[in-house]
C-alpha cells in the first residue's frame, strides 16, 4: 500500500454500528433460539401461543377454519361486490386469434334470411298517356334469400381488427310463398332517375344532352326484368356508362345494379372495430371505415360520428345488463342507428330469457319532430326531407335514394297518396333479441323501405311525366335471424350461456356465502369451547392451593 493510501486510511473516523444492524444481529443470533422455543411450546398435546395454552388438534382446526374464512371471506367479497366473475366470463368474448370466439366471429354459423317485397307498378302505360292520374303499385314477396356470412381480409392489430365482409346469397324458393326468381316485374330504373338527379342543376345545354344520351340509350323511366336479376344485381348500357362516369370521379361503383347487389360477394367497405382485448365493453365497436374515424356526410360531427356504435352482432354486456340504449352502424344509410330497450321476452319455445330492443320511430322524422335529426338534412339547399323518410343521397353516389318504414309507415300521407297500392297496417316495426348478460344478438328482424326520388329538370324530358319530389317506393327488405332457425351449436350455447354459467355464478355466490358463515361459526365455537375450558381451569386451582394449605 502507498504512503497516501496508508495515511488516507488511518484518517477515516471509526466505523458506528446503527440501530437497524444492531436489530439484525439480534435476529440473526436470536432467530435459531426463537424458532426453537416456539417448537418447544408445541407438545404432541398441548400448544402456547402468545400466553395462551391450547390443544394441538384444537390449534390445528382453528388455522385451517381462519384460512378457510379468509378464502370464503375473500370470495363473498368478490362474487357479491365486484365484477370479477363477470369480468372472467366477458372475457372469453374478446376476439382473439386462435379462440373460440375468434373461429365464431370469423364464420358464424347462424344463417340469417333476406326477404325482399318489391313493388309492382302496374298501370305505367296508362300513366304515361295520362289515362291514369297516378301509378299503382302492388307488393309482390317475399322473395327469401339465406345469407351466408365470412369475414375476410383479417388483420390484428393491438386491440383492434380490420376486415371486410363476405356474404353469398341463396334462393330459398320453399319459403318464398311461390314466388320464383323468373318472376317479371316492372321497376322503377333507378340509375336514370339518378342521372337527372345528378344533372338536376347542370347547364340547360347540358340536360338536353343527358336527354339525348338517354335516348339514344333507349332509356325508359321502367324496366321489365326478372325479380332475381332486380334484386342480385344487373348490367345494361346505362349503368355501364354511369360506372365509367363514376370511376372518372374517383368513386368505385358495384360490377352490377340490384338491390342487394351490395350484399352480395366481399364488400366494398373495410371496418376496423375493437376487439375487446382491453376493455370488453367496446367490443364490437366501430372505430374506423375505410381508414376514417368518422364520416363526412353529414354537417355535424355528432351525426358524422359512429364510434359509439357496434357492427350490429353484438353489444356492451354491462350496457345491455343495464337496459341502457345502444347503437349500430348501418352501411346503407351511412349513420349510427339507436336501439332502446323495450322488454324482456321469451325465444326457443320460452326456454331463455331475452332483452328486446327496438329501432324507434323517431330516426325518420324531420328536425320539427326530433331536432337532433336537423344535421342530417341538406344545409346548402336548406332543405329537409319530408316526415317518414331519410335522405342517403350523401353516401348512394349522389343517387336521390330516401329510406322510410315499409310502405311509408308514420310517414307525411301526401307520401302514401302519391301512388295507390299502398297498405297502412303492414308490420314496421324492427327490433333485436339480446342475450341479457353477454349482449350478442340470438334473433330479430330489421325493415327497411328503398325509395327513388324524382328530381324533374327542364331539358330531361324522360321525367317530364313525374311531379318533382314525386317518392317513388322501390322495395321493402326486412332482415330476419329467426331463433328456430338457429343451428344446434349456437343454441347450445346460448343454453350454456343461460343457465350453465348462471349456475356457476349462483353456486359461487352462495357457497362462499355459506362457507363464510359455517367456518366464523366453527372458529366462534373453538374459541367459546376454549374459554368455557380456561374458565373451568381458574375455577379448579384456587380449590386445589386451599386443600394443599389445610
Amino acid at each position: 500500500m502507498s504512503r497516501r493510501a496508508s495515511e488516507t486510511y488511518e484518517k477515516m473516523p471509526p466505523h458506528k454500528t446503527t440501530n437497524l444492524e444492531k436489530n439484525c444481529g439480534q435476529i440473526f443470533a436470536k432467530g435459531p433460539a426463537l424458532t426453537r422455543e416456539i417448537l418447544d411450546k408445541m407438545h404432541k398435546n398441548r400448544t402456547y401461543i402468545l400466553g395462551y395454552e391450547i390443544e394441538t388438534k384444537q390449534f390445528w382446526m382453528l388455522s385451517g377454519l381462519v384460512l378457510l374464512f379468509l378464502l370464503s371471506f375473500s370470495g363473498m367479497i368478490a362474487m357479491w361486490f365486484t365484477d370479477a366473475f363477470d369480468n372472467i366470463i366477458f372475457s372469453k368474448l374478446a376476439i382473439v386469434p386462435d379462440s373460440d370466439s375468434y373461429y365464431m366471429w370469423v364464420k358464424p354459423s347462424p344463417k340469417p334470411y333476406f326477404k325482399v317485397y318489391i313493388f309492382n307498378y302496374t298501370n305505367v302505360p296508362e300513366f304515361e298517356s295520362k289515362e291514369a292520374d297516378k301509378l299503382n303499385v302492388k307488393e309482390l314477396g317475399p322473395y327469401v334469400y339465406e345469407v351466408s356470412l365470412d369475414r375476410v381480409n383479417v388483420r390484428f392489430n393491438g386491440s383492434q381488427v380490420t376486415y371486410q365482409e363476405r356474404r353469398v346469397l341463396k334462393f330459398m324458393p320453399h319459403m318464398s310463398n311461390g314466388r320464383r326468381q323468373n318472376d317479371r316485374l316492372v321497376v322503377p330504373n333507378i340509375p336514370l332517375f339518378s342521372a337527372a338527379a345528378v344533372n338536376k342543376h347542370s347547364t340547360y345545354l347540358g340536360r338536353v344532352g343527358l336527354s339525348g344520351l338517354l335516348n339514344s340509350l333507349n332509356a325508359k323511366p321502367f324496366l321489365t326484368m326478372p325479380a332475381h336479376r332486380f334484386i342480385i344485381g344487373y348490367e345494361d348500357n346505362l349503368y355501364s356508362l354511369s360506372k365509367s362516369y363514376m370511376k372518372f370521379r374517383n368513386q368505385k361503383p358495384l360490377e352490377r345494379f340490384g338491390l342487394m347487389s351490395g350484399n352480395v360477394g366481399v364488400r366494398e367497405d373495410v371496418l376496423t372495430i375493437d376487439t375487446g382485448l382491453n376493455d370488453i365493453n367496446k367490443l364490437g365497436i366501430v372505430d374506423e371505415v375505410n381508414g376514417e374515424s368518422s364520416l363526412k356526410h353529414w354537417s355535424t360531427a355528432e351525426c358524422n360520428n359512429f364510434n359509439d356504435a357496434t357492427d350490429g352482432t353484438i353489444f356492451s354486456p354491462k350496457k345491455i345488463r343495464n337496459k341502457r340504449p345502444v347503437q349500430y352502424y348501418y352501411k346503407e344509410m351511412c349513420r349510427a342507428i339507436p336501439l332502446y330497450f323495450e322488454k324482456e321476452v321469451k325465444i326457443l319455445n320460452g326456454k331463455i330469457p331475452a332483452y328486446r330492443y327496438h329501432i324507434p320511430d323517431t330516426i325518420y322524422d324531420t328536425p320539427d319532430k326530433t331536432p337532433e335529426n336537423q344535421c342530417f338534412c341538406d344545409l346548402d339547399l336548406g332543405e329537409c326531407p319530408l316526415q317518414g323518410v331519410f335522405n342517403a343521397t350523401p353516401c348512394a353516389f349522389g343517387a336521390p335514394v330516401f329510406f322510410s318504414f315499409p310502405h311509408f309507415y308514420n310517414a307525411d300521407p301526401a307520401l302514401r297518396e302519391a301512388v295507390t297500392g299502398l297498405n297502412s297496417t303492414v308490420d314496421y316495426k324492427s327490433y333485436m333479441d339480446l342475450h341479457p348478460t353477454l349482449g350478442f344478438v340470438m334473433a330479430g328482424k330489421t325493415r327497411t323501405q328503398v325509395n327513388i326520388q324524382v328530381a324533374k329538370s327542364f331539358g330531361i324530358s324522360q321525367v317530364n311525366m313525374f311531379e318533382d319530389g314525386l317518392m317513388l317506393p322501390v322495395a321493402w327488405i326486412e332482415f330476419t335471424l329467426e331463433d328456430k332457425t338457429l343451428p344446434e351449436d349456437m343454441v347450445g350455447i346460448i343454453f350454456q350461456t343461460t343457465f350453465t354459467v348462471k349456475s356457476i355464478e349462483l353456486g359461487l355466490k352462495y357457497g362462499s356465502l355459506l362457507l363464510t358463515a359455517v367456518t366464523l361459526f366453527g372458529i366462534l365455537l373453538v374459541l367459546r369451547n376454549k374459554w368455557i375450558n380456561r374458565e373451568r381451569t381458574s375455577s379448579i386451582r384456587p380449590l386445589q392451593r386451599t386443600e394443599e394449605s389445610v
